[in-house]
């Protein structure tokens, strides 16, 4: 922070610069109040105070209680920290795309995501998650997305996830075995035709 860098006040927010005992003990065992402690609180205060009017609604929200500048410092990183996360995530949740993945890994990884954010206190949003989800299905999915997304309120993500896994066994149902089973089929039948015509000679 470039004022407490300015004011030699970085102390307060690394931690480096310890708050003094509140009391000082004389020899004679009389307690009384110690200035080097005022002053620190009086510094810390200001500190703390200058660090709040400087932040976003939002975000000041989230150290209104703190009690020292250094408390807000420690919250206001993991804040940060929290919300570069969130936007790292979200940009992997919006970008993915099943592409050549099955609909079982393309959902998986999907539902991770969405976990990792739900972890970081950054749930997604039930209606997005589903939107998102079909999205990422791909073209031979279009118009299964189509007729979901038209549903209201559309259908859960998890009711999404095992309809998309059915639909996808029915479509590679209609297209038939892949061209290397079938050649190796029509060479086993062929064997067999082959084997049976020689017995019969």
């Amino acid at each position: 922070m470039h004022m407490a860098e300015c004011f030699d006040l970085m102390g307060f927010l690394d931690g480096s610069a310890v708050a003094p005992s509140p009391t000082i003990t004389s020899q004679a065992g009389l307690h009384s109040p110690n200035t080097a402690y005022t002053a620190w609180k009086m510094k810390d205060r200001k500190l703390l105070s200058v660090l709040y009017t400087s932040l976003s609604e939002d975000v000041a929200s989230e150290v209104i209680d703190s009690s020292t500048s250094r408390e807000a410092w420690v919250t206001l990183e993991g804040v940060f920290s929290s919300v570069s996360r969130q936007h790292q995530l979200r940009e992997e949740l919006l970008s993915l795309r099943r592409g050549s993945s099955s609909v079982h890994d393309y959902g998986k990884k999907f539902k991770l995501l969405c976990d990792q954010l739900n972890a970081i206190g950054r749930p997604v949003d039930e209606t997005d998650k589903s939107h998102w989800f079909l999205r990422g299905l791909g073209a031979q999915f279009a118009s299964f997305a189509d007729t979901r997304m038209a549903f209201s309120p559309i259908p859960a993500f998890r009711d999404l996830f095992h309809q998309a896994q059915q639909y996808d066994l029915m479509i590679r149902s209609r297209e038939g075995p892949t061209p290397q089973a079938a050649f190796t089929a029509d060479r086993r039948s062929s064997s067999t035709r082959g084997s049976s015509h020689g017995r019969a000679l």
